[in-house]
Formats: C-alpha cells, sequence, structure tokens
C-alpha cells in the first residue's frame, strides 16, 4: 500500500478551509478523512481541522491494539460503530466548539473518511466531499452527495448532465457541526489490489472531470511507487488549478 495527499488553497480564494489527514498504521493498514468546511474563512477553517482531528484521534484510539493482529481480529460491526461514533464525536466537538464562540455560529464541515484494512474499504461520509474507486480504464463513485443537487437527480427533476451547470450545486443537505446530531452514512467496499482509493474535495470533482482524474491516477500504474503517486496528486491539483480553481482543492490517494 502506498499513499500520497495534498491540500491546495485554489486560485480564488484567501484561506483553505480544506483540511485533510492521511495516517498508516501498517503496511495493510490505513486511515485517511478529508473536510471541506464551511461558515466564513476562519469559520469553515476551524471546523475541518476540529472535525478530521477528532475523527482520527477516534478511530486511532479504537484501532490501535490490532495493529499487526489478523484482519479477522477486528469484526465489522465493530469497526462501523467505531467509525459513526467517531463521527459523532466530531460533530459534537465543531458543534460545541462553535456554540462556545459566537462569531462561528453556524461553522460546519463535509468528511470522507476511509479506514483501509487490506482489500475491505471501510467508508463514512457527511455531506459532498467524496470517495472513488480507480483501476484500469474504470472510476467509480463510491460515496453518494448529501447534496440538494443529488436529491433533484434522485427525484428525477434533474440530470447529471444538468447538475454540473445548476446553479446550486454546492447546497449541501448534511454536515458535521451544524446540529447537535448527526447521520452519516457508513458502508464496506472491497477492493482488489491494484486498486486506487480516491478522496477528494469538490474542489477536484467541480473542476476536474471524471475520465481525466482517471487518466492522470491511473495511466501506467502497473509499477507505481510512492513518489509517482505524489506527482499524480500534484497533477490532480494544478489541473484543478488550471481548469479555474474557484475552491480549495484537496485530494488523497491510497493504492491497495
Amino acid at each position: 500500500m502506498i499513499c500520497s495527499a495534498k491540500s491546495d488553497i485554489g486560485m480564488k480564494r484567501n484561506v483553505n478551509q480544506d483540511s485533510y489527514i492521511l495516517k498508516t498504521f501498517s503496511e495493510k493498514t490505513a486511515l485517511c478523512v478529508v473536510c471541506d468546511g464551511m461558515g466564513g474563512a476562519k469559520g469553515g477553517e476551524e471546523a475541518s481541522k476540529i472535525a478530521s482531528r477528532t475523527f482520527v484521534d477516534s478511530v486511532s484510539e479504537f484501532l490501535t491494539p490490532y495493529v499487526g493482529t489478523s484482519d479477522k481480529s477486528i469484526h465489522v460491526s465493530a469497526i462501523r460503530e467505531n467509525l459513526i461514533e467517531s463521527v459523532e464525536k466530531a460533530n459534537m466537538a465543531v458543534y460545541s466548539y462553535a456554540k462556545s464562540h459566537s462569531s462561528l455560529k453556524g461553522m460546519g464541515t463535509t468528511l470522507v473518511a476511509a479506514l483501509i484494512i487490506g482489500n475491505s474499504v471501510f467508508c463514512i461520509n457527511v455531506g459532498d466531499s467524496r470517495m472513488y474507486f480507480i483501476k484500469g480504464s474504470k472510476i467509480r463513485q463510491i460515496t453518494k452527495d448529501h447534496s440538494y443537487v443529488q436529491y433533484l437527480i434522485d427525484i428525477g427533476q434533474l440530470t447529471e448532465k444538468e447538475a454540473e451547470s445548476f446553479p446550486s450545486r454546492n447546497v449541501i443537505t448534511r454536515a458535521v457541526g451544524t446540529e447537535p446530531t448527526v447521520t452519516p452514512e457508513c458502508f464496506r467496499e472491497n477492493a482488489a489490489d491494484g486498486t486506487f482509493v480516491l478522496l477528494c474535495s469538490d474542489g477536484l470533482t467541480n473542476f476536474v472531470k471524471n475520465d481525466e482524474i482517471r487518466t492522470i491516477i491511473a495511466k501506467d500504474s502497473k509499477n507505481i511507487d510512492q513518489i509517482a503517486l505524489g506527482v499524480r496528486v500534484n497533477k490532480l491539483i494544478d489541473t484543478a488549478n488550471k481548469n479555474g480553481g474557484a475552491d480549495n482543492i484537496t485530494a488523497a490517494v491510497i493504492k491497495i
């Protein structure tokens, strides 16, 4: 397993409200979270940092005793329960911080995270930051956006193509920290060896098409190493900036 991640302020913003943490526990176990903050420059920046840090601390505390043991020693249900609990802790941490700082009222953040154990990928998300699987000629979005635009797609009032230019496409319907409780989606996927797992904020997906993301990450990837993966992550960021870069951009890639 090799990993690389980067966050960039973009071409238009004065503050980077994105935050990520990428942590490896062993050769076959890694944890990554990407958050995209909202609620004013200071609020969004604080929200994403608090959420990512709280989430990773909680998952790490749960996971550390199992490092070095068989993958089968951790029950799937226990992992799922911990991931949900960790998002709930992150939610309360952001919500409580905002309540004690009146200038930050209403701040919140998206959150998408992957806990990779061998070929099992446990995903949890709130908001419209995304996770993709990329392998060979295929790219597949694993998460489903919690957004107004996705709701309109689901009820048949908007097509995927129309959604690309819809005026309210950045309005999310769930966030971490804006309310005292949160409802994340959590599920498990299996990924074959050689699969790239991409976690990213919408600063990437709004400015780089899926096919281009796939080409940048997966082309000639048979013998890719850590340095080469970092180059590809940098190229994702550079491409988003060349295409407008109107938002903060974060991309984290783990190759299984």
